[in-house]
């Protein structure tokens, strides 16, 4: 008769602990699964970020290097950045689209543009020789900053 019971309280234990672990899993499931799609959704955010200001800084490397080549047409100029671009992030562990890296390489080139000056495209002004026979080369006028918003330096995280 004794071991009756203690089989009883015994089945009833095993049966408390499984009714208990049916009613606390689900619950802890429905607190715990938005906190984890936060943090790796964050995760991915970060990661992205670290990928895009690590593209800009290849870029902005890279552009001075390739707008002075005079041999090559823009489209070629283009194409060589972003590959060089593309290699670099493809070296590091990220993978982005062909639109994302060629922006990368059109706001470097921006930017060298306009703050660096370095808009190969309009041919020096040589004015005609004074009768010293002196001649003297002048830049072109450098373009207007209309905006000077529009022309400042990319900052990344750490700067901002």
């Amino acid at each position: 008769m004794y071991t009756q019971i203690v089989d009883i309280f015994n089945s009833l234990k095993a049966t408390g602990l499984v009714a208990f672990l049916i009613a606390v899993i689900p619950a802890t499931y429905k607190l715990v699964k938005p906190l984890i799609e936060v943090k790796i959704k964050t995760e991915k955010n970060v990661h992205i970020k670290q990928g895009m200001e690590l593209g800009l800084k290849l870029a902005n490397a890279f552009v001075p290097v390739v707008a002075s080549m005079p041999a090559l047409s823009d489209s070629d100029r283009k194409k060589v950045v972003n590959q060089f671009v593309d290699s670099g992030l493809k070296e590091s562990g990220f993978n982005f689209k062909v639109e994302t890296i060629e922006g990368l390489a059109e706001q470097a080139y921006q930017y060298y543009k306009h703050t660096i000056k370095g808009d190969n495209h309009k041919a020096p002004v040589t004015p005609a020789p004074t009768s010293n026979n002196q001649t003297s080369v002048t830049t072109p006028i450098a373009p207007v900053d209309d905006d000077p918003e529009v022309f400042k330096e990319p900052q990344t995280s750490e700067q901002k």
